[in-house]
């Protein structure tokens, strides 16, 4: 009987530690397959920002590409131009710029987000 009650009361337990951990997926990675390239060189940039004291010269707005080729990101003061160097149309520059919002969402050297008219995406890190 105690073997009864032991199997009945772990079959819950056991459900419910599968359900709890099956959806414990992070935000971050449905983006982070996609993007993680242009993840990493933004992120480089934004930790340069406060190690570097003239910032303008020390980047000379010079424009980096991404490991996969995809974006080029040029820094500008603390401005931040993302610009996509492929023409493909899965990816838009409002999926550009989601990701890189939902990425930087509890940054605070990140001030905003946004599109540009000329159709790139610019990270402010202003202060």
């Amino acid at each position: 009987m105690t073997k009864r009650i032991l199997y009945l009361a772990l079959i819950p337990l056991l459900l419910l530690t599968f359900t709890l951990s099956s959806c414990s997926k992070d935000d971050d990675d449905d983006y982070g397959k996609n993007y993680s390239a242009l993840f990493s060189k933004t992120d480089y940039f934004i930790d340069m920002l406060d190690k570097v004291y003239e910032r303008y010269d020390a980047f000379g707005s010079k424009a980096a590409d991404t490991s996969d080729g995809k974006y080029t990101v040029t820094p500008m003061g603390r401005l931040i131009i993302v610009k996509k160097k492929t023409y493909n149309t899965d990816v838009t520059y409002e999926d550009v710029k989601s990701a890189l919002e939902n990425h930087y969402k509890n940054t605070y050297k990140v001030k905003d987000v946004f599109l540009n008219n000329g159709g790139t995406v610019t990270i402010d890190c202003r202060k």
